[in-house]
């Protein structure tokens, strides 16, 4: 079962640290180094155990004490953009049952064959460790989960360093078209198109946002009630953000705005 959160066929793997970072030298990178992976070479790469340390990156084959137990299913990030551990799908091993467990990423190490360039995982771990190995809760990957969590804490650490939470009418609406918009989670989304006044013109009863597309192309116009959205402003830097009391997913699901 495959509950990926971010596409990982661009995210380059290090054979040694497992995954490289991105320096600060600069934001974009134009080459790997020759012991890099791409993350699809290690989806569905088989995994071995062993309850001894492992000391080599290359081998000529699997060891005679590695024992196969299945294979690599998924990788789990953090919206930070941490790995927060490999899914493996195991199996048929020592009496266990198939099921899928989480593993931290620092319990494995990524050999690769020397003739055929095949890559293995290795995961260091005694009979005992994987009999008793908790199966992975995949219910926890879902957007369910994600909103029934953000419906629990809000928006998360508002109002930030410098700003502070105003009324819409405590701001121009120049100021407050153009703004950026971000979702429960705190993840940035789009920004404020337009405003809609109230029947007599006197205050701002919601906002247009653009949503989907890429770089302007097909997007679609929705709209959001003013009673949904909580506003911070930086009155120092003319700074303002919208927060919204719904995530990414429910924004993009509204229907599309029609004057």
């Amino acid at each position: 079962m495959k509950a990926t959160l971010i596409i990982l066929s661009t995210l380059v793997i290090g054979l040694g640290a497992a995954f490289a970072q991105v320096g600060t030298e600069g934001r974009f990178l134009d080459r790997a180094t020759v012991s890099d992976l791409r993350a699809t070479d290690l989806l569905g790469a088989a995994v071995y155990v062993t309850d001894a340390a492992v000391a080599t990156r290359t081998v000529e084959g699997p060891m005679d004490n590695w024992e196969s137990v299945g294979n690599v299913d998924d990788f789990v990030m953090s919206q930070d953009g941490d790995i927060r551990g490999v899914l493996l799908d195991i199996g048929g091993f020592l009496g266990i049952g198939a099921r899928t467990v989480m593993v931290n990423l620092d319990a494995l190490q990524v050999v690769q064959e020397t003739d055929s360039n095949a890559v293995y995982v290795v995961l260091v771990a005694t009979r005992e460790e994987l009999e008793n190995a908790p199966e992975f809760d995949q219910d926890t990957l879902t957007s369910e989960a994600r909103t029934d969590f953000a419906g629990r804490i809000g928006a998360p650490e508002m109002p930030r360093e410098g700003f502070e939470t105003v009324a819409p009418t405590e701001l121009t609406a120049d100021a407050l078209t153009g703004a950026t918009v971000y979702d429960r989670f705190g993840d940035r989304v789009s920004g404020i198109s337009e405003l809609v006044l109230s029947e007599d013109g006197t205050g701002i009863q919601a906002v247009l946002i653009d949503v989907g597309g890429f770089l302007g192309l097909f997007t679609r116009t929705v709209r959001v009630d003013i009673d949904q959205l909580e506003i911070q402003s930086d009155p120092q830097n003319d700074d303002v953000r919208v927060y919204l009391t719904m995530t990414q997913e429910e924004l993009e699901n509204l229907p599309e705005y029609e004057n």
